[in-house]
This record gives C-alpha cells, structure tokens and sequence, in this order.
C-alpha cells in the first residue's frame, strides 16, 4: 500500500465510484445514514456495538491490527500490524504478546494470515513498498522456516493474503496487480491465476476463501468491491460472481472495500469497514448470489472463526490511511 499515492487515487476517483456502484444490478440504494470513515467515533458506525461481546481489547494504542488468524487448538489469535510490522499473540488467557517483532524495516506490513494448525505452522503476508514475501513460522518455536519473496515470479508482486490449501501449500493474493500466486510447503512460488477480472481499477485483490466443495476460490476486489470466482480445477476459469440484494460496497464510505472474507458453513461473510456482508449462493457454483448486510461497530479488517463462533478484529484501516488517530483496537464477535 503505498498511502499517500493510494489516498489521492481513492479520493480523485470516489465520485464517480459511488454512482456506478449505487445503480448496478438493481441493487439497494445507498442510506442517507452512510458516512464517509468506519467507527462509531465518527457517528458511522453502529452505535449498538456496546452490547457487542469484546473478546480482547489491545494494549497497544497504535496497533492499528490488518490481517489476522485464530489457531484453534490452542484458541489463540495472531493479529499483523500496518504500524510495526510485527506479529502480535493473544493468548487463551488473553495476554498480549510479541509473537515476531518484525524486521525493524520502515513501511513494512503485516497483513493477511492463517494458521495451519494440523502442521502447527503460520503463513504471513508482508510487503515493503508494495513488494511482497511470504513469511512461514513455526507456531512452537517462533521461529521464521521461510521468507518466501514474490518478486521472482512477478517483478512487481505484491501480497494481501493467505489461503491454505488441503497438501499445506499456499495461495496468495495481490493487492496491486492482476495475479494470485501459490507457495508450496518448501517455500516455491509460482503463478497460479492472472486475469483482468483480479484486478481493481484502484486496488486489486484482498482475501480469499475456498467454496464449501473446494471447487472454487472466491475473493474480492477491493476497489471498486467485486466478488470473483476462480476455479480450482482450472485457474483460468476466472468470472465475477453476479450479486442480488444489499449493495455490495459500504454505502458512501468509498474508500471501505471486501476488507477480509471468511466461510462461515455455507454462507459466506465479509467484513466492509462499518459493515457486515452475508452471502449465501443461489447453488453450489457460486456464480450467482444473495446479498444482505448489518451494520457493525466499525473498522473491521480482519474475520476468523473457530468453527462456532465468528470473530471480528477492529483495525480501522481507513483511520491509518487518512493518518487519523484510533479508536480502541479490539477482537469482539460478530456470529
């Protein structure tokens, strides 16, 4: 992400981003009620988030927490940080910890994760300059396996987040260009999808989840906000995901896209800044589905769950791009 070039993109283009998206497909109508940042703070926000059940609140004041990851064995979270670069633990008993500090580079995120618990092992996306790697721990030891660098298989390779696939490899997203990579257990890169579809005419790709039969990817686009599938049996089989319903963007919050997806069962649930997607597909292809939305307590970066329950991390991404300060940083439940 490079911010400030980013920031004045978004707001140079966000007037004509909002009509298009508002009229598409017969979709709702943005409310009078929608704002343009993504806390309660702001009156944007849900104001019923009180009620919300809190699960953690950070210590650290500047965290400003991106992507994240639940290990349900031990029923810790893994949170990266746009500020330091690090990888932060909260532990079963709630302690905060510094799991990796992070290489002490300037600029370096850390951004999307997720935790191979069956091979005790977390995956990390990184990037410096908007150029990606991919970073593989050892969840028993701390210790870094592998520091997997994107660029020799795409000069400009970024990297937004992680999906664990059933043999322990990895597919990666690219936040800036058109391109989803994918890392094997030993730390290979290759390219495994690329299409005009993948990339956004502002910002290209954010998550990533497998459909229920593991016949697809879904992922998203994050500007302007598209769900895309991609076939696992063939990468290049790659078509936008037709939507009825809700509005599939945050109302008039432009600069708040499909921040993480998470399947939840069958349905599939997206976190947008001051608000919570629920998708459920019209069949098992996933090329067409129903959109509804809530309302959440606002800046909402990161979801996982543990099988249960649905978990949502407060890393107010939109404050960190417009250098505003914080609200409290906090891991509450969505479902």
């Amino acid at each position: 992400m490079r911010t400030t070039a980013l920031l004045l993109g978004l707001l140079a283009a966000s007037a004509s981003l909002i009509p298009a998206c508002a009229t598409s497909d017969g979709q709702d109508e943005p409310g009078p009620e929608d704002g343009f940042d993504d806390t309660v703070g702001d009156g944007k926000a849900d104001t019923s988030g009180v009620s919300v059940h809190t699960v953690h609140r950070f210590a650290d004041k500047n965290l400003f927490t991106e992507g994240a990851a639940l290990d349900t064995t031990e029923h810790a979270f893994y949170v990266g940080s746009l500020t330091h670069g690090n990888v932060t633990k909260v532990g079963a008993d709630g302690r905060e910890s510094i799991f990796y500090a992070g290489t002490g580079e300037a600029d370096r995120y850390t951004l999307g994760m997720q935790v191979d618990a069956a091979r005790r092992l977390l995956w990390v996306c990184t990037t410096k300059d908007s150029l990606g790697r991919v970073w593989l721990f050892d969840l028993a030891s701390g210790q870094r396996k592998a520091d997997v660098d994107l660029t020799t298989v795409q000069p400009k390779a970024s990297c937004n987040d992680v999906l664990i696939d059933t043999d322990g490899s990895v597919l990666v997203s690219d936040r800036e260009n058109r391109d989803i990579y994918r890392v094997d257990a030993q730390g290979h890169a290759k390219s495994w999808a690329h299409d005009d579809k993948l990339h956004g005419a502002l910002v290209s790709l954010n998550s990533m989840v497998f459909t229920p039969d593991h016949s697809a990817v879904l992922t998203a686009t994050y500007l302007p906000p598209t769900l895309v599938r991609v076939s696992t049996s063939n990468p290049r089989d790659v078509v936008k995901v037709k939507l009825d319903g809700a509005l599939f963007m945050d109302g008039f919050n432009v600069l708040n896209g499909p921040d993480d997806l998470l399947m939840h069962g069958d349905e599939l649930i997206v976190a947008f800044g001051s608000s919570i997607k629920s998708i459920v597909p019209d069949d098992a292809s996933w090329k067409r589905a129903t959109v509804s939305s809530e309302r959440s307590i606002g800046g909402v970066t990161a979801l996982v769950e543990d099988g249960a329950r649905v978990y949502g991390i407060n890393g107010q991404s939109v404050r960190f791009l417009l250098h505003l300060p914080p609200s409290e940083f906090q891991i509450f439940t969505v479902r």
